[in-house]
């Protein structure tokens, strides 16, 4: 569970989204899809059904509540949030916690799948259902049934949550919560919402009498605020019958409270405020202009919408061209428009500088602002972005059939919520083809006249505590507004090329053996450069091909001295465009294209990554071929690059997270040069020249390259084309080895604390780890051991103690370059109460050592992966990690393993073993991050 508060209250931006628009109040009321069923009942409450089959045999069962901390009054702060917890802590059909052990032994997990969330206006709980089985759908609307109106409240459950909710605050202690709570009363305008935040204040979670949240509870949660929404493989007609018969009943208290429509009353006013705290690492600079709140229900609020994404799309790419100019005083700036919480919507703005160059760095990005509400958008900028948003509908289309069902939930969210149309994809994409076309530049530019004004403006300066002496003024803010605002300035020059990306295809090559493995459905090409190609069609989407290649070599190859530049040697090449085109370039060419190629160099190997759909397939493997024969360097780009990252180091330990994740990972890999974080003296060395010679000679021979295609294609289609591009790729047959290095991890028991920062929390971390024989059965009992460790620690650290509230187990097991394990135990808590967790820990550990897991335990795990799995299995991200792993360690390409049988070895006594294997403590390191000393 999560509480979501200010969501949109800072800068907050929106790309290309169609959603919300401009309220106005003309044009014709845009129609609700037919292919959802929707209602209401006597008692106000309402339901939306839709029957969509992605993923198969699941349902998603949402319960909305127009319900949030808005809405509590002084006496109930935080008791919003308190309430969605108490729903999973005691129900009519659920006492105590009895739905979250129920739901993980159906296989739905706590956290991943089961949630919920509190914000300032609403309360949500998300519930996905199995329902090959129609007992569990039933029992899902009596889950949904106890949420609207069936929790229990017990005194005694609602004391011992105080501590979990403490504890949730707790984790958000830290230099971002000591800004926003000084910014946020500017935002908010002092208003009702300054002083409702979803998380509460302490005096008042401690202390609160249970008849209080009970009185919050008897006065909002009922019908006429509530809807459930129910998407996924299910009938219909059934579950509208079974709503009705389990909801009609539920009864709004008598004499009700009004529901007020709270929002941030606009003022007129422009207000400014100057942070420094020690814990902030750069200077900043942000501007909010607040304006009046938007809604979506006519083709009008639709057509602003859309003139919206488009201004945004333009404005995100001159920001990012401006970027790339030579020695940029800043180190990275956005704006965008965008909406708020309390109904509003924003212009937002942010600047961040180099040390010294605030007043610089404005000026050249508030210019860019200016002289786009001076001249607008050039023809050629609007064309793009109506290419690249018409490409975006046009691919929405194809895969309209395997729209995922938390896509239509979404929608009927902000339906019930904010009144927002839900037309269907069809009627979206023919408003769109058909008004397009007609947006003009005078439209986009009132886009910007109407949102970058000058009153409703909040200026917020947040720098170091060490720039205090430095920071600007009020007054020294709004001169250099002024003088941007009266200062000369040209219209943007655009800059085109109608170049094709290969202005000679290469000649290509031949396939000179194909291989069929019917026991993964994949095609095996050999290429005469040596190249191999894996193909694997796939119909899990309708139109998306995904790709990756591998061939032994790497960094690991060059020299401690060349390190860091090897190191960096992707983001120095891969970001500084192809062929003699730079990235600027390359993206006006690639505009309206739906192919993305990326380029890797690992310890042992190097490749390519990427996707397409089938139309743009040529225009991947183009970009493929690219990579491996036409990498461009760029002086400019390169000099920015080390600049940024001379700044993130500068001020990088001020933060206390850097100082503890660096310690961890010091520690963990021995203190390695290779694995130990970059300094200034390292960045000095870096080298463009040296970066440039090492890309070359890792693409320099493609003849070892695994290449593996995943995706919606024909193989004999694409052939010709992988022959083409792939076969023309250079041979040098070097046939290289990858170099394996090895680091060495403390043994023994140690404990490591970092003391920094000044927040009253602690932040625990502990690696089990050792050697180990690497096998799948293996590998499968000790992910077993961490998921039922996590039940565990669940119970006795949340659910009994009361002192943590997401404690933490991940597992893993590695092959290459040693074998090895690591169970890594993580938790926040209270600094007072570190030694009695990890001695709660410790019981845990020898409880599972001395008895095994539980017929329970064993249960919710197997039912969790079970339908992990059946999800995973369906998916092409999964065959191409599934291929690729097994291609790349020469292993031979076998069906699926049978999931049954690899469980039934998943036994009380085989846990037993595992932990006393896995959590003997023979070699544990205790992390431990602690505020300073006072």
């Amino acid at each position: 569970m999560h509480y979501r508060h200010w969501a949109a209250a800072g800068l907050m931006l929106l790309s290309a989204s169609l959603k919300p628009a401009v309220a106005q109040h003309q044009g014709q009321l845009i129609p609700l899809d037919t292919a959802v069923r929707t209602g209401k009942l006597a008692n106000g409450f309402t339901y939306y059904i839709r029957k969509n089959n992605e993923p198969a045999k699941r349902a998603l069962f949402y319960l909305v509540n127009k319900v949030g901390s808005i809405l509590e009054d002084d006496d109930q702060q935080g008791l919003a949030h308190f309430m969605e917890h108490m729903n999973f802590n005691g129900t009519t059909h659920f006492p105590k916690n009895e739905l979250i052990d129920y739901l993980q032994k159906v296989g739905v997990r706590f956290g991943a799948d089961l949630n919920a969330y509190t914000s300032y206006d609403e309360t949500v709980y998300q519930l996905p259902i199995p329902t090959d089985n129609p007992a569990l759908v039933m029992k899902g609307l009596d889950i949904m049934r106890d949420w609207a109106h069936g929790a229990l409240l017990e005194t005694d459950d609602i004391n011992k949550e105080r501590g979990v909710i403490l504890e949730e605050k707790r984790l958000r202690e830290g230099v971002g919560k000591r800004l926003q709570d000084k910014t946020m009363p500017v935002i908010l305008n002092n208003s009702r919402y300054n002083y409702r935040s979803p998380i509460g204040i302490d005096s008042i979670l401690v202390n609160f009498p249970a008849e209080t949240i009970r009185r919050f509870y008897h006065d909002w949660y009922r019908p006429d605020l509530q809807a459930l929404i129910v998407v996924g493989d299910i009938n219909v007609d059934q579950v509208e019958k079974q709503i009705k018969k389990q909801f009609a009943d539920l009864k709004n208290p008598e004499n009700e409270r009004p529901r007020p429509d709270y929002k941030i009353e606009l003022t007129g006013r422009n207000q400014f405020l100057a942070i420094t705290d020690p814990e902030v690492t750069v200077t900043e600079l942000e501007i909010v202009v607040k304006h009046p709140g938007t809604e979506m229900k006519t083709t009008t609020d639709y057509l602003d919408a859309i003139k919206r994404g488009l201004f945004n799309q333009m404005l995100s790419y001159r920001l990012s061209e401006l970027s790339q100019q030579p020695n940029p005083p800043f180190l990275g700036v956005k704006a965008g428009i965008g909406g708020m919480t309390g109904g509003l919507m924003q212009f937002g703005f942010s600047v961040s500088a180099k040390p010294g160059k605030l007043q610089e760095a404005f000026n050249g990005t508030w210019s860019l602002l200016e002289q786009v509400k001076r001249f607008g958008f050039t023809q050629a900028e609007l064309d793009r972005a109506k290419t690249g948003y018409m490409t975006t509908m046009e691919n929405g289309l194809r895969e309209k059939s395997k729209t995922p069902s938390n896509s239509y939930v979404a929608e009927y969210q902000q339906l019930f919520l904010q009144g927002a149309a839900s037309p269907g994809f069809d009627w979206e994409y023919n408003f769109v083809k058909k008004e397009l076309p007609g947006i003009t530049l005078d439209d986009i530019k009132a886009v910007g006249t109407q949102y970058m004004t000058e009153t409703n403006r909040d200026i917020f300066v947040v720098a170091p505590e060490k720039e205090k002496a430095n920071i600007p003024d009020s007054a020294t803010v709004d001169a250099w507004l002024a003088k941007v605002k009266s200062s000369s300035l040209e219209q943007y020059k655009d800059t085109e090329t109608h170049d094709p990306l290969l202005k000679k295809l290469p000649e290509g090559g031949k396939i000179v053996s194909r291989t069929k493995i019917p026991a993964v459905g994949v095609e095996k090409l050999t290429l005469g450069n040596g190249v191999k190609v894996w193909l694997k069609p796939t119909n899990y989407k309708n139109d998306q091909i995904q790709f990756v290649s591998f061939a032994p070599g790497g960094i690991n190859k060059y020299s401690n001295e060349d390190y860091p530049t090897a190191s960096n040697t992707i983001g120095i090449i891969s970001g500084s465009g192809l062929a003699g085109y730079s990235p600027i370039q390359l993206s006006k060419m690639l505009n309206g294209k739906s192919a993305g190629v990326g380029v890797y160099i690992g310890g042992r190997a190097q490749g390519i990554n990427g996707g397409s759909s089938t139309k743009d397939l040529e225009t991947a493997l183009q970009l493929i071929y690219l990579r491996y024969t036409a990498p461009r360097k760029d002086t400019v780009l390169f000099e920015n690059a080390v600049a940024r990252s001379r700044e993130q180091i500068r001020n990088k330990y001020d933060d206390p997270a850097n100082v503890f994740r660096d310690t961890v990972g010091a520690v963990l890999s021995g203190y390695h040069y290779r694995m130990s974080p970059i300094t200034q003296e390292r960045l000095d060395s870096v080298s463009l020249e040296k970066a440039f010679e090492i890309y070359k000679d890792r693409f320099a021979d493609a003849a070892d390259a695994n290449f593996v295609f995943v995706g919606s294609f024909n193989t004999d289609s694409i052939a010709p084309l992988l022959a083409r591009y792939l076969g023309a790729l250079p041979a040098l047959n070097r046939h290289e080895k990858p170099v394996i290095l090895h680091t060495t991890v403390p043994k023994g028991k140690l404990i490591k604390v970092v003391e920094k920062g000044k927040d009253n929390k602690a932040t625990v971390l502990l690696v089990y780890n050792g050697d180990c024989k690497f096998s799948e059965e293996e590998n499968l009992q000790l992910q077993a051991l961490a998921e039922i460790l996590q039940y565990r620690l669940l119970t006795s650290l949340r659910e009994k103690a009361g002192e943590v509230y997401t404690p933490s187990v991940q597992a893993g097991m590695t092959r290459e370059p040693d074998q090895r394990f690591s169970v890594n135990v993580s938790f926040g808590c209270a600094p007072e109460h570190v030694e009695h967790l990890v001695g709660l820990v410790e019981q845990d550990i020898a409880d599972l050592q001395k008895s095994g897991a539980t017929k329970d335990e064993l249960q919710k795990y197997k039912a969790g992966l079970r339908q992990q799995i059946e999800l995973q299995v369906k998916s092409n991200e999964f065959w191409l990690q599934y291929l690729a792993g097994k291609i790349e360690r020469k292993e031979e390409l076998k069906p699926l393993p049978d999931i049954e049988k690899r469980l039934s070895k998943i036994t009380g006594s085989s846990i037993s073993a595992a932990s006393k294997t896995y959590l003997s403590g023979e070699n544990c390191i205790r992390f431990v991050a602690l505020p300073e000393k006072k």
